[in-house]
């Protein structure tokens, strides 16, 4: 880009005569006059160099320069406008990238505060979850010694049916020792009614002998057998009844043991059925 006002103006010629310019032309008409001939014509008139292209020069030069000088001036105040355009193009660029920024800032602000407190409810439930967990976890401890409680409970009841059925055989071979006790017993009555008959048999024959006259030694021989059977007899039936009630007695109690026992057997089959 040309810088006008830069340019020097000193080198430019001057365009006003001298008294160079006539010298030349003074000495040689003198000379002239002096080397002239005698024969020599009429004198003629001598004429100046002609300045009429110097200042065509000049004219064209100011124009030209006054040209360059518009020129110049036109150009600066384009430049100054491009220069206050671009300044106020640089200052909407600026005040909207301020605003940009200004909105960026508050979405990151927004952003952050909405990570943050995200990170925040994150973090609560992570805790919510860690104590569910826990809470998960002790009560999975607290259920597995149950059922390792439950297990020895089963384990000791299937002892307690083991023992109750081992009881309830016991129980079986007493019952069946009574009913041969019984059977012995029934056996002995029948053996009492048959002393009856023969104490019956033997009143009858001591009478029988009474009657006769005086069979002293029969007699008494007679009467040592009905005492010996008579004490026999009465010490039967009361041994006999001694027996049965005892039988009686024991008999309610085994029978009443045994429901109980059944009963019992029942309930532990319930809760083992129920467990499965």
């Amino acid at each position: 880009m040309r810088n006008d006002a830069l340019d020097e103006l000193d080198n430019v010629p001057s365009l006003t005569t001298d008294a160079r310019d006539h010298e030349f032309p003074a000495d040689h008409h003198h000379d002239h006059g002096r080397h002239a001939p005698a024969y020599a014509a009429a004198p003629t008139k001598s004429k100046g160099p002609s300045t009429a292209p110097l200042w065509t020069l000049v004219a064209a030069l100011m124009i030209a320069f006054g040209v360059l000088g518009w020129w110049s001036h036109q150009q600066i105040e384009l430049m100054s406008q491009q220069l206050v355009a671009t300044q106020e193009s640089f200052a909407r660029i600026s005040e909207d990238a301020a605003g940009r920024i200004q909105d960026i800032s508050g979405k990151v602000v927004a952003t952050e505060s909405n990570v943050t407190s995200g990170s925040e409810a994150l973090r609560l439930q992570v805790k919510g979850l860690e104590s569910k967990v826990a809470d998960l976890s002790k009560q999975l401890q607290t259920l597995s010694s149950k059922q390792a409680d439950q297990g020895k409970r089963d384990e000791q009841l299937a002892a307690d049916l083991k023992t109750q059925q081992d009881a309830t055989g016991q129980f079986d071979g007493k019952l069946k020792t009574l009913a041969s006790d019984q059977a012995a017993l029934k056996a002995a009555q029948g053996d009492t009614s048959k002393i009856d008959a023969q104490l019956k048999s033997l009143g009858a024959d001591i009478d029988a002998l009474k009657k006769q006259g005086n069979p002293n030694v029969a007699i008494g021989r007679l009467e040592q057998d009905l005492l010996v059977l008579k004490s026999e007899q009465e010490n039967r039936p009361a041994a006999a009844s001694t027996n049965t009630s005892e039988f009686d007695a024991f008999r309610a109690q085994m029978t009443r043991n045994i429901s109980t026992l059944q009963s019992q057997v029942q309930n532990l089959q319930q809760q083992l059925n129920a467990r499965q």
